[in-house]
């Protein structure tokens, strides 16, 4: 089992003072700077407090990620609520950074409200809106998210090819579940295995959604890529490390050279 590793952009800016942050596109070439083959996931805004991308930003980030083996997306904070307009907005964001995959949270999709309904019909829309910019849109798993995961692919179907619609596992998520039996983790990915699109790694203490450099906490590592080499999953898996207001390029060098130790990652082209 091979993966094709990348990081997540959201380390840069997490726990950081607004005049720390770089720019999306250096944030981009720091990453690409490491030499490890990483591919990027990126995200629309920063932080709470940013304002939006600035007049060429947006730009010199598509100039960036082009030297990128692989870009990924992902949903801002403000759009982990239902509100369809921003959802279409993110997709043709994704798209013009030619990221093949949109991350979304349950609330984005309205799944969050376990008295309230979907509203399936706009859901399907949204996700044909992603299917014409080849954009796939991925349901992230929060905590505790086997309902909500369920309930999503009972209302829009369980293939992706058809529905355009994956499921994106992150395993401290999942970690942490107590929704799932004695070994949440390994539920999480052998129940969508058939829909599984990404992978989000990081690491946890079993209590907190840390997010951890992989191998600093209590995940087994080599038996979650045991599982993975079971399911035969063959995609792409994004570090989402936070630092706690640091630079993240130490724990994504830290995180690659054990997975690479595991023999589970080969540099991408």
């Amino acid at each position: 089992m091979t993966l094709d590793l990348g990081a997540s952009l959201w380390g840069f800016y997490f726990g950081r003072a607004a005049a720390e942050w770089p720019s999306l596109g250096d944030a981009v070439r720091s990453v690409i700077g490491l030499g490890l083959g990483l591919g990027v996931e990126v995200w629309a805004l920063k932080g709470p407090a940013d304002a939006g991308l600035i007049p060429g930003e947006e730009g010199d980030l598509i100039h960036a990620v082009s030297a990128a083996p692989f870009v990924t997306a992902h949903t801002r904070g403000e759009y982990w609520t239902w509100n369809p307009s921003g959802l279409r907005a993110e997709i043709d964001f994704a798209a013009r950074v030619g990221a093949s995959v949109l991350v979304v949270h349950p609330g984005s999709l309205g799944l969050d409200r376990p008295n309230g309904r979907p509203d399936v019909p706009e859901i399907r829309r949204i996700l044909d809106h992603g299917r014409e910019r080849r954009v796939r849109v991925a349901l992230e798993n929060t905590p505790n998210a086997l309902s909500a995961l369920d309930r999503a692919l009972d209302d829009l179907g369980d293939d992706p090819a058809t529905s355009n619609l994956g499921i994106c596992i992150d395993v401290g998520h999942a970690f942490l579940s107590t929704d799932a039996g004695r070994h949440p983790l390994r539920e999480y990915l052998r129940r969508y295995r058939g829909q599984l699109a990404h992978l989000h790694l990081h690491d946890t203490d079993g209590i907190h959604d840390s997010h951890d450099v992989p191998g600093r906490g209590r995940i087994d590592w080599n038996d979650l890529c045991g599982i993975l080499e079971g399911i035969h999953y063959r995609g792409r898996a994004v570090l989402e490390v936070q630092r706690g207001g640091e630079s993240p390029l130490g724990g994504f060098r830290e995180a690659a050279g054990l997975l690479a130790a595991l023999g589970r990652t080969v540099p991408n082209p």
